[in-house]
């Protein structure tokens, strides 16, 4: 009996021996998980540096062409204060507040503003200084002809290029408005300026005279 139970316990033992144990999986160096290196990078870009360098001097050649056939644009200021007359001989009329006294002007000095960018001024200075002999005006005599076309005759091209490069702005807090044009030509700029607010204060002084 003591036997047949030290057989079994061997047997069970040798059993237990010869189990079969999964050997992990091996794999290969580039395979294995790791933290990327410096080295990766440099081998990434060594791999790819006749395209990128390639990019690089297309875009250095593209801004250069740019540049170059790019022309400079200058700006001219100036301000004009727009002060409104009294029509009466006191300063304080009776049932005038100075709420509607302050609201009057504003409403006078957006007026102004607005005269200033009309197209009857920008025509009376587009024909004071012969806008159109310049070329970014047209560079011809008969660029201020209005077209015929349809119900209405159509607006020149020179007008619509002086509008653009005029601009007129009220100064905040202030009775001042601020003209202000662009052009090629920074000598043409401030002539530009100079002429459009000459014009607008000698059609101003008619207005009031004509009144």
């Amino acid at each position: 009996m003591e036997d047949a139970s030290r057989l079994a316990f061997r047997e069970r033992k040798g059993a237990e021996a010869l189990a079969v144990i999964p050997a992990p999986s091996m794999l290969s160096w580039e395979q294995m998980p790791r933290e990327p290196h410096l080295l990766d990078y440099l081998i990434i870009l060594r791999k790819h540096q006749w395209l990128m360098l390639t990019f690089l001097v297309t875009v250095v050649t593209v801004v250069t062409i740019a540049s170059f056939k790019m022309k400079p644009v200058y700006e001219a200021a100036a301000r004009v204060e727009v002060d409104k007359e009294s029509q009466g001989m006191l300063p304080f009329q009776p049932g005038a507040g100075y709420d509607d006294e302050y609201v009057d002007m504003q409403q006078y000095v957006e007026t102004q503003t607005k005269i200033l960018q009309s197209e009857t001024l920008a025509l009376q200075t587009i024909k004071s200084l012969d806008l159109g002999r310049y070329p970014e005006f047209g560079g011809s005599s008969s660029a201020l002809v209005f077209k015929q076309g349809g119900a209405a005759p159509k607006r020149p091209a020179i007008l619509g290029a002086f509008l653009r490069s005029l601009s007129v702005k009220l100064v905040p807090n202030s009775r001042l408005v601020e003209v202000r044009f662009e052009a090629q030509d920074p000598q043409l700029a401030a002539q530009v300026v100079n002429t459009h607010v000459q014009n607008y204060i000698e059609a101003n002084f008619r207005s009031k005279y004509d009144a």
